[in-house]
This record gives C-alpha cells, structure tokens and sequence, in this order.
C-alpha cells in the first residue's frame, strides 16, 4: 500500500522478528491486545496499518477502522479486503474489543485453533493443534517442552464435523486454554528448536493448512514481549497460583537428584551426633536448596524456562493475573541464572518431595527395627 516507505517497514518487521524493536510505539502496538491509534502519528499508523496486515492481526485492523483519519480507516479497509480474500477470517468489528478470540466462521475458510495445557511434572506441556484445509483439518496434538523437543504426538486428517467434536470436548477439558493460533505455534516451535530441533510428525502437513499471516505472526511476535522484563524479587516470592490451587504447577524431582538427597534428609533426622533442632533444620534447608540447584541443571532449566513462559502466556488470556505474575518472574529468575535453590517456585516444591519421602522411608526403617 504505497503509501508506507517499504524499507521502514522491513525494518520494523527485522526488529520485531529480532526482539530488538524497544520502545517503538508501532511495534508495542503490534504486541498488545487490539487498541486504539490515537498515539500514534499519521505515518506511524499508516506504518502499523501495514504491518499487521503482513502479520495477519486482523483484530488490530478492525480497531484502525475507528480511527479519526479517514486515510488512516481506508488503508484499515484494504488491508481487512487483502486478508479476507487470501482466506484468513478477520473478526467482527464488534467484536475486536475485548481480548483474544476465535469467531464464527464467516467464511468458508475456518481459522486455525490452538490449546496449551498447564505442564507436567517435568515442565512438558500438552498442546492441540488445529488447522482446516479445503476438505477437511489436520490435527496434531502431544506434550511439547525444551529438553527433547516433545514427548508424545500424534496427528489425524479428520473431517471438519469429527475437527469440530475435538475443539469443543479439548473446550470442555479445564486443564486446557484456548489461546491465539500464532501464539500456541510460537511457543510450540520454540519447543522443537530448543529441544530436538526436530517436529513431530504431521506437523508439517498441519502447517501446510495454517494462513500464511498466521504462521507468519507465529515467527515475528514474540507473546513475552509485552509482559514485564525485569526481575521484581517481591513478585518472585508470591508463589501461591502456582503452588495451590487449581492452577497448580508440580515440579518433580528426578531418581537421581532426589535419592541421594533423601539419604542426607533421613541421616539429619537420625543422626545420633547431637543436634539441637535448629541444625537439623540447617542443614534440611541446605539439602534442600542443593537439590533444587541441581534438579535445575542442563536441559532441565531450558524446559523450565519456556514452561513459565507458556504459564504466564495462559495467566494472561484467562485473566489469571496472580498466575500469569508468579510465571512470568520465576521464569525471569530463570533467566537471570539465579540458583534453583533460591527461587522459591522450585524450592518449595524440592521440599514438599523430600519431607514426604524422607518421611516414608523413616516409617520403613522404624517398622522393620
């Protein structure tokens, strides 16, 4: 649309692709929830006009339309026709206020679904994918994490009825989130690339089905971009959405970090050296704190890192601020390098596994004296 200097806008998809865009008042626009352009000048609406449109953020384009400048609403207008007639379903626009959502379709293309789940045990998390082509949707679902890559998979060329049925009963599944395509993409194929580097099979099949904004959104927008980047110690220690509840988040121990650890934990709690109870909590707490620095070690803090984000990334589009807070700064702390052992997500956790099984091999031994 010539009314945007092409080489300005290369360089502000680069940026963003590169997470090197700051404080641009276009690319935070881009990153946020649908809003509106009245900060914005002429040229750098006309300019964010233009790049959502590449990036297929129909939502954001929908809100351009209600700008005061009429050059501003017509370039809006195009981009939305430009997208509707490559296939991509562009919301309603009274429906561009609020969040993130998949509408109806409008059209004959269906636009793609995307679900993450809350992880497991060793920072895995499930994931479905859904994207429809002219006779039918691929599905590929499986649980997905940093250390290999994935862990299970599976894929079906499914009938848009039977494509369906598997959105709304994943839908009626709580431990699952619906979230934008591009987003669960993103964070998927960080997966893959951090992991393995390989993708599960029928993922490329899937792809082959997703618009080409959708998939190119998936590959410029970075979903952490517009939450905080600076590590706040205060926010770190309220644990609790991730710890209890219903949005709870395990963290286990592996055999070998936990065995030798155990050991350690029974021999303070029998040791026939007197010790009055504050060493034995010393060197309990010491235990503790080693074992969650070691449990964090190689792929192991990768994983974790990316699980908190896909955690902060659910806490953002449920509306969970509580949970999305205590993701997203356990997993700055994680990139900060901070010790397992001192980031209180993990050692509370390293505790709570240690004092039960310590506790039951202590029951063992006194029932066998």
């Amino acid at each position: 649309m010539g009314e945007v200097d092409s080489a300005v806008l290369q360089a502000l998809l680069k940026a963003i692709e590169a997470g090197t865009a700051g404080d641009d008042p276009v690319a935070e626009w881009l990153a946020a929830a649908p809003g509106d352009l009245t900060d914005l000048t002429l040229d750098s609406a006309l300019l964010a006009v233009e790049a959502a449109r590449l990036m297929g953020l129909g939502a954001h384009l929908q809100r351009a339309k209600k700008a005061g400048d009429k050059r501003v609403k017509k370039a809006a207008g195009r981009a939305i026709h430009v997208l509707k007639s490559s296939g991509l379903v562009v919301p309603d626009a009274q429906s561009t206020g609020t969040g993130w959502t998949l509408e109806k379709e409008a059209h004959e293309a269906l636009p793609p679904v995307g679900m993450l789940g809350l992880p497991q045990s060793d920072g895995y998390f499930p994931f479905i994918l859904v994207a429809y082509g002219p006779s039918g949707a691929c599905v590929c679902a499986g649980v997905a994490g940093s250390g290999q890559g994935y862990q299970d998979s599976d894929h079906a060329h499914v009938g848009r009825g039977r494509a369906r049925e598997i959105v709304n009963d994943a839908r009626r599944d709580h431990n699952l989130f619906e979230i934008p395509f591009h987003v669960a993409l993103h964070l998927c194929e960080r997966a893959f690339r951090e992991g393995s580097g390989r993708t599960p099979h029928g993922w490329a099949h899937m792809l082959e089905s997703v618009p080409d904004a959708a998939r190119t959104s998936a590959r410029i927008l970075d979903p952490m971009q517009r939450q905080e980047r600076d590590l706040d110690h205060s926010a770190l220690s309220e644990v609790d959405p991730l710890t209890e509840g219903e949005t709870r988040v395990v963290f286990g121990l592996d055999e070998q970090t936990s065995g030798g650890a155990v050991e350690e934990c029974v021999q303070a709690m029998t040791s026939e050296i007197a010790l009055d109870d504050n060493d034995r909590r010393g060197r309990i707490v010491d235990v503790v704190k080693r074992s969650a620095t070691a449990a964090l070690s190689g792929h192991a803090r990768t994983t974790w890192a990316l699980t908190m984000d896909v955690v902060a990334v659910l806490g953002e589009v449920s509306g969970n601020e509580a949970l999305r807070k205590a993701a997203r700064h356990t997993g700055l702390a994680l990139a900060a390098g901070m010790d397992g052992g001192e980031i209180p997500f993990f050692r509370i956790w390293t505790e709570r596994q240690l004092a039960a099984v310590t506790e039951m091999v202590m029951s063992v031994r006194a029932g066998k004296e």
